[in-house]
């Protein structure tokens, strides 16, 4: 089960997604409030796995409340206001859903919690050597072993793999396979891309190669990445 907590200033809307909770199976509720810092001793429990988080409240948006927050469950947001989707996204928000909410997004959206907690448990798993990903109406199994590299444009990843000509492409942003992956075999080295560091040929300041194709290497990621690499230098 996927412990969650709801937490809106509209009792409506409240309302709503308590109803969509009760229809879910895998969910259970936790708690639900008007206030978020009424919620705060039930998410610092570490017993919730999911946060239903409106953004425009009167006292803290939802926005500065999540950011404010030790410990960090997974969190979808819901507000009236599209123009938060790229803040929301910037806190690995697992999805966003803009109000009024319908249940069929509701669903989709947590099917996506569902399988990333999956996927997340599964990686503390040492004898999987690979996964399970919903792509184009179907699961796909993907070896480790097989990703090249990830490439991500806005809400959607594309899987280059050495055993395809083409791309898996999934409906999950490059931040959620960024903190799913092992961080010792993969790394990110752009905001577009995230190579298998076995599968890097040659590397540079400002680009690398893998399987013939060079990616590019940016400022921000730049450190980390020849961090890792002169683990393996000789």
């Amino acid at each position: 089960m996927i412990n969650c907590i709801l937490i809106d200033d509209e009792p409506l809307a409240l309302q709503l997604l308590d109803d969509y909770v009760n229809k879910t199976p895998y969910l259970q509720l936790a708690g639900k409030f008007e206030e978020p810092l009424q919620a705060l001793p039930l998410i610092e429990s570490g017993d919730i796995d999911l946060l239903f988080l409106d953004i425009k409240m009167p006292d803290i948006t939802g926005i500065d409340f999540f950011k404010s927050l030790p410990k960090k469950p997974e969190v979808i947001f819901t507000t009236a206001y599209s123009e938060f989707a790229i803040d929301g996204f910037e806190l690995k928000a697992i999805d966003y859903l803009l109000k009024p909410v319908s249940f069929e997004k509701f669903l989709s959206a947590c099917n996506r919690v569902k399988e990333y907690l999956e996927l997340k448990n599964n990686k503390t798993v040492k004898s999987k050597d690979y996964f399970f990903i919903n792509a184009s109406h179907k699961l796909h199994k993907v070896f480790y072993e097989d990703i090249l590299y990830l490439e991500g444009f806005k809400d959607y990843t594309k899987i280059h793999l050495g055993s395809a000509s083409t791309p898996l492409v999934i409906l999950h942003n490059l931040k959620y396979f960024e903190d799913l992956l092992d961080q010792e075999e993969f790394i990110r080295i752009h905001r577009s891309y995230i190579v298998s560091i076995r599968k890097v040929i040659t590397a540079s300041r400002k680009s690398v190669t893998v399987n013939s194709k060079e990616l590019p290497v940016s400022d921000n990621y730049r450190e980390a990445f020849f961090s890792l690499i002169e683990q393996y230098a000789k």
